[in-house]
């Protein structure tokens, strides 16, 4: 009977997974990057972030494990292999092992390391009750308000290592290293993120809160990468650069 129970409780795992629909979740962002409306689409295999007020798009493929910015001024894609920018980190850490310590703490991000994370009970956002944790690194904090009632619509695995990723596409240098621990901590919390707050020396505050949570399909053009625009590949270049 032990395979029979088996069998069920997958066949309820699959069944729960096929029925999570396609979510899109307007915003709105204050700050000196992502200012303005925002829209994240999200399906079991991609997830975009449209921002018109700066003309640019995130497009999140969790199946090949790429993220791609896309600027619309410029008309230019820049891809990042998910695999690229760990062999980077690990290149960059490997750079910065035997620096003098004085020096290191001079570089953006070099003085952090340590990350604390402090429970911050519970808010309401866009009628969802959320919980709230902010997360420390030094100079940099981390403020993330979740609903662990909505569940993202891609594969558990491939999102909790995108959250881990996720930071270390803003920080480069010292702060890089540190930044995974940030990430590693993310990807602890459950639910999606309705409201975060994020303060980065040389960036300042930048805030991003939902105004309206929808589900329902999304055609799948919605999704794809625009024609004529050039494609440069930014995690090459970057694990090339840190490997020497």
């Amino acid at each position: 009977m032990f395979p029979i129970v088996r069998l069920a409780a997958l066949s309820l795992v699959l069944a729960a997974q096929a029925l999570a629909g396609d979510l899109t979740i307007s915003m709105t962002g204050t700050g000196k990057v992502g200012a303005g409306p925002q829209t994240q689409l999200w399906s079991s295999k991609f997830m975009r972030t449209n921002n018109p007020g700066f003309a640019s798009d995130t497009l999140v493929d969790y199946e090949k494990g790429i993220t791609y910015t896309i600027d619309h001024k410029k008309k230019v894609i820049q891809k990042m292999a998910w695999d690229d920018l760990e062999a980077a980190v690990e290149g960059m850490a490997k750079q910065f092992k035997d620096m003098p310590p004085a020096l290191l703490a001079m570089m953006p991000g070099g003085g952090g390391g340590d990350v604390s994370v402090e429970d911050g009970g519970k808010e309401v956002i866009v009628g969802r009750t959320c919980h709230k944790w902010t997360i420390t690194m030094g100079k940099m904090v981390f403020e993330t308000s979740n609903d662990p009632s909505l569940k993202p619509p891609i594969p558990a695995v491939s999102y909790a290592r995108f959250m881990k990723l996720k930071n270390l596409m803003s920080a480069m240098g010292p702060a890089a290293t540190g930044m995974r621990k940030v990430g590693d901590e993310m990807a602890k919390i459950q639910g999606m993120a309705l409201k975060t707050r994020t303060v980065m020396p040389m960036v300042g505050e930048v805030t991003t809160v939902a105004t309206e949570v929808k589900e329902g399909p999304i055609p799948a053009v919605a999704f794809a990468l625009p024609e004529g625009y050039k494609l440069e590949d930014q995690g090459q270049k970057l694990a090339k650069q840190f490997a020497k």
